[in-house]
């Protein structure tokens, strides 16, 4: 056995981190380094308590870290990882983020202390966290304990940003539902993929979602809905860590049929344009919102 194992067995652990990374990251090198310099690292896996929801396991295990590091890859495998840095930001955590130094990062997490190496680097992870010492702050948290309406100004604002851009750009509409969702006290944290127009999706966090069970919740946005829009986000749901999504749409379907079908929601994709979420936002929050638009797909009810 050689002294670095000496060491890592004998050291008492100083401080629990939640280890957030894809499902096929090799995580030997990260977690034997954190160990040896006192930590006691652990991941989703190591605590879900049997039978409890992926929501409900996930906020426990943040909620029991004194640090979160969030290990992200390519962008089609740091979806859930990084909703997962969005949820620990809005529960007040102190955040590391290892990024694949090939890989933009998403703006998202800009502020947030990020070491540019691969996890499987020893000597890039060991030296960039002995540059972090010292200098971990805990982050105030983006959410209040409650959300609120955003109010017919705010509402007013995002409409006109919205309906003054030609063939409403995607870009401008993702744009427009962050600041409603932010102006309404809730986390959203945006797909780290770098190719604007593609997979658009947002994770969104609050306290008022998780009195719900639908805390985080996966928001997509498309330009037109559809069944395809549908099975699309159902696919990306499943793929995640969560438990719901909605769908966010700029124009109505042009199906007449699959249009009136869409007047009784379904769960766990639940849909709704853009412009009608903001209308909705003037005196209700998105989570009073959401609550309300899953009632109704719970108890088969219409929409008037």
């Amino acid at each position: 056995m050689n002294d670095g194992a000496t060491r890592e067995d004998s050291s008492a652990p100083t401080s629990r981190w939640f280890i957030s990374a894809p499902a096929a990251t090799d995580l030997r090198t990260l977690l034997r380094e954190l160990k040896r310099r006192g930590v006691d690292p652990y991941v989703l896996s190591d605590v879900a308590p049997l039978g409890a929801s992926i929501a409900q396991s996930l906020r426990q295990a943040i909620a029991q870290a004194e640090t979160v590091l969030v290990v992200l890859g390519n962008p089609d495998q740091s979806q859930s990882t990084l909703f997962e840095a969005g949820v620990a930001v809005g529960m007040g955590k102190r955040v590391i983020v290892i990024a694949d130094p090939d890989q933009d990062t998403s703006p998202d997490l800009d502020g947030l202390l990020t070491i540019r190496a691969r996890p499987d680097d020893v000597e890039a992870v060991a030296y960039a966290l002995a540059q972090a010492e010292g200098r971990l702050v805990r982050v105030t948290p983006a959410t209040s304990a409650v959300e609120h309406a955003l109010g017919s100004t705010q509402v007013n604002e995002l409409l006109e940003l919205l309906r003054e851009q030609p063939m409403r750009l995607e870009r401008t509409a993702v744009d427009v539902l962050k600041a409603a969702l932010e102006g309404s006290g809730a986390v959203a944290v945006e797909n780290p993929d770098p190719k604007v127009g593609d997979r658009l999706d947002l994770g969104v966090w609050s306290d008022d979602l998780g009195a719900i069970a639908l805390n985080p919740l996966l928001i997509e946005l498309k330009r037109t809905l559809s069944r395809s829009a549908v099975e699309q986000t159902l696919h990306l749901l499943q793929r995640s860590r969560m438990n719901a999504a909605l769908l966010v749409y700029l124009d109505p379907p042009t199906n007449a049929e699959f249009r009136e079908a869409l007047r009784v929601p379904s769960f766990p994709v639940l849909t709704i344009s853009l412009e009608t979420l903001l209308e909705r936002m003037r005196a209700s929050s998105f989570a009073e919102v959401v609550r309300d638009l899953r009632n109704r797909a719970v108890h088969g009810r219409a929409y008037s």
